[in-house]
């Protein structure tokens, strides 16, 4: 990031951590209301698979669709550009395309948003959308791909993909080949320390659990983000991991807790910010948008040699689509370097399509008039959104960012939450 710092209205920072975080809030169903409704409700068994050689998804299927010029997109709240009410980005397309967008936000959470559209899919109908944005560490999104509600994509129509996307949505873990998904953004989760009080460098998820820190330890909520971090102090691949690993997590989080001052949702960050906590889990677009507030410099943002959990949004077509075609033009028209230049200058989240950075640098045409447009309204150069590593990542980040582990039943899920949840509420 640049030298010059920049104290920004707070009322401004959009997108960031926003809407992740009501996002986050209600991933915590184990052991909650919901979650035998949950569980009742999300059964994988789903239609019959016609994605073969002549079902849905597959080529013939898509040689016979064509184009309608309208789709239909539900997305997060505060999760695209924004200026004045409008969409830059959308608006482009339809100018260039024909293609009417029809674009709601109706998704708060993974697991609500499922079992709302989940009655249309069993029945085979139309859910209204053309495109939904599913996380993948979301058991949301498994149940789509194992009950055989996700459209195959058509990969001939993803050329800016193929040419764009960055190592981190190519060909993940939760999706071998992007058969199903092209992720919208990413972000991490891993701990922030307040370098004002630790003056030690931090570099490895071990700090959590050192009783030097007692009592001023943030721990999240979240059963998938605990049981993922005490796995990654276990170093144990998350994404790897087996119910024996997870009972031996289950240990090494019960052994810290004399030491845990919380177990967070959100307000970690206040905690963290008001010295309640000197460390703590975090995700990255909240201490990022801190550390743009020159009272919050001081708290440091890790990747820790274990590793940081990465976690995506991710783009699909469920069944009954009426507009595939014009599904996947949209999507992949969000892969050129311009279009994702104006989404990140707005939302701040990681990026995936890398060579954005190089367009908020040095806009030229349609994305210099559009960023300039919207400077006023952001508050911050283009830079500090280019030159901020929880964006654009380099390398080393990419090398550690880990994956979470994909339930492959509702048995699993249960599991996992049986072990980590009563941690939480001790």
């Amino acid at each position: 990031m640049d030298e010059e710092h920049f104290d920004v209205d707070p009322a401004i920072l959009r997108g960031l951590t926003e809407g992740r975080l009501s996002r986050r809030d209600m991933i915590r169903y184990g052991g909650m209301a919901g979650l035998s409704a949950f569980l009742a409700a999300c059964g994988v068994s789903g239609s019959s698979n016609t994605s073969g050689s002549s079902g849905v998804g597959s080529a013939s299927w898509w040689a016979k669709q064509k184009l309608h010029h309208k789709v239909n997109f539900g997305n997060w709240p505060l999760y695209v550009d924004v200026f004045k009410g409008n969409h830059p980005t959308l608006q482009r397309f339809t100018q260039e395309t024909g293609i009417q967008v029809t674009y709601t936000e109706p998704i708060q959470d993974n697991i609500p948003f499922y079992t709302k559209i989940r009655p249309a899919l069993q029945a085979g109908q139309y859910t209204g959308y053309d495109i939904i944005v599913m996380t993948n560490n979301s058991p949301a999104l498994g149940f789509l791909m194992n009950a055989n509600w996700l459209v195959p994509l058509d990969h001939s129509m993803m050329p800016n993909f193929d040419k764009y996307a960055g190592p981190l949505v190519k060909n993940p873990s939760w999706d071998r080949g992007n058969k199903f998904t092209m992720a919208w953004q990413s972000g991490w989760t891993a701990l922030a320390y307040n370098s004002s009080v630790i003056k030690e460098p931090i570099d490895s998820v071990q700090a959590l659990y050192d009783p030097k820190y007692s009592g001023k330890i943030g721990m999240m909520a979240d059963p998938q983000e605990l049981g993922s971090n005490a796995l990654l102090a276990l170093g144990i691949e998350p994404a790897k991991s087996t119910p024996s690993d997870w009972a031996k997590a289950q240990a090494k989080l019960k052994a810290q807790q004399p030491h845990v001052r919380h177990y967070y949702d959100q307000d970690y960050i206040t905690a963290l910010k008001n010295g309640d906590t000197v460390i703590s889990m975090a995700w990255s677009g909240d201490i990022f948008q801190a550390n743009l507030n020159s009272q919050y410099r001081d708290l440091k943002f890790v990747f820790p040699k274990e590793g940081a959990m990465f976690w995506t949004d991710n783009m699909c077509i469920p069944k009954g689509v009426q507009n595939p075609k014009d599904a996947m033009k949209l999507m992949d028209y969000y892969y050129l370097p311009d279009t994702q230049a104006v989404v990140e200058y707005y939302v701040d989240y990681v990026c995936p399509v890398p060579s954005a950075k190089h367009v908020l640098l040095h806009p030229t045409g349609w994305a210099a008039k559009t960023l300039k447009m919207m400077r006023p309204s952001i508050g911050l150069p283009t830079s500090v959104t280019a030159d901020a590593p929880t964006v654009f990542p380099n390398a080393y980040v990419i090398g550690l960012s880990k994956p979470y582990y994909a339930y492959k039943n509702q048995g699993q899920l249960t599991a996992w939450n049986n072990l980590f949840v009563p941690i939480t509420q001790a």
